[in-house]
């Protein structure tokens, strides 16, 4: 290599983002701490320890306020009062434009530390928890939509019931394809609600 090259690669390297630094000095990565206040503040109580991020979350400022979307436990089984459970909790910047939406994990949450209104309790199966009398709302085959939104959209998707089930329990559906599958909440004989 020639002499006359070396002062410009001294340069480049020099200018050049060590190694594990971030490219973008204007994103923030959200912590455990962050997201259990934001937990916290939305009415179920949780400690740092308790809360993994699934993936490494970034937002556009250092502190940005936090909403809980949705809630759903991941615990198999019935949950009784005093076991611990574990939740997918979907969480997202109030102000949009500040971060994408995020999903962390909340492990060990004695189930008398949150409210009801929070988590729904129906079952993740859409056979438990009924009976073969209960007469069934949407039978296996039915074609039907399904519905996904929250507060920042709202997806419409046709399906097609896997499983039988009654009005409140969630079932198992899949696209007309059968390449995709989506657990929904039956509302009456051709709708159920999802969320994302």
């Amino acid at each position: 290599m020639k002499a006359k090259w070396i002062p410009f690669l001294l340069i480049a390297v020099m200018g050049a983002p060590a190694r594990g630094q971030s490219q973008s000095p204007d994103r923030f990565a959200l912590t455990a701490s962050q997201v259990a206040l934001a937990i916290s503040l939305s009415g179920m109580q949780t400690s740092p320890e308790h809360v993994s991020l699934l993936t490494r979350v970034v937002a556009t400022e250092p502190a940005p306020v936090l909403d809980v979307l949705s809630v759903e436990t991941l615990s198999k089984g019935p949950v009784t009062e005093n076991s611990g459970v574990r939740l997918r909790v979907k969480l997202a910047c109030r102000i949009p434009a500040r971060c994408l939406p995020f999903y962390a994990i909340v492990s060990s949450v004695p189930s008398t530390a949150w409210p009801g209104s929070i988590v729904a309790n129906a079952p993740l199966s859409g056979t438990a928890g009924w009976n073969a009398s209960s007469e069934v709302t949407m039978k296996a085959g039915t074609h039907a939509t399904l519905l996904m939104d929250d507060q920042r959209s709202h997806i419409q998707i046709a399906v097609i019931s896997l499983e039988n089930g009654i009005v409140g329990h969630r079932i198992h559906v899949a696209s007309p394809d059968h390449k995709q599958t989506y657990v929904g909440e039956v509302v009456n004989a051709r709708l159920l609600r999802g969320s994302f």
